[in-house]
């Protein structure tokens, strides 16, 4: 990668790295250590007792010890105390912890997300209801249709008589 070119090698214009987070200027002086914006990144989400959220929660490792992948997973989970300190007391849907899953977990405001929305049903995206054959072959079909034509025949043919 190039650095930008100046007009000038003698310019005292500050040399600012757009990749980097650095800005420092032509005598190496530190001017930012972070680009401008918020101190932390805290998550600005609040969550109320009751709501239905998401929680990304370590469940184990997998392989050996020096090629192990940790297995994470976002579970549903229902809060039960409101934020404190930057942690929630959450009840999780399922079975989950093992040993007792009715009881309050505590996790962290930042590994918590409100569940995204489902999108509304509309013509386009439901499902035409279709007629089962569910353990049927066709020539079963139709000959469960003629017997019944052939009945329905009969029984008129009784009721005009």
């Amino acid at each position: 990668m190039a650095l930008p070119r100046r007009s000038s090698p003698r310019s005292s214009r500050p040399i600012i790295h757009r990749r980097s987070e650095l800005a420092v200027e032509a005598q190496g002086r530190l001017v930012s250590k972070k680009p401008s914006g918020s101190g932390s990144p805290v998550n600005k989400m609040s969550f109320k007792k009751g709501d239905e959220v998401r929680v990304r929660t370590p469940l184990g490792r997998l392989g050996t010890s020096t090629t192990a992948l940790r297995l994470v997973m976002w579970l549903g989970a229902v809060v039960v105390s409101d934020a404190d300190d930057g942690h929630l007391e959450v009840i999780y849907n399922g079975n989950f912890p093992r040993d007792d899953p009715f009881r309050t977990v505590r996790v962290a405001v930042k590994d918590v997300k409100l569940p995204a929305p489902r999108p509304a049903p509309t013509p386009a995206n439901m499902a035409a209801p279709r007629p089962t054959t569910a353990g049927k072959s066709l020539p079963h079909l139709k000959m469960f249709m003629l017997e019944k034509e052939q009945l329905r025949a009969k029984s008129e043919a009784l009721l005009a008589s």
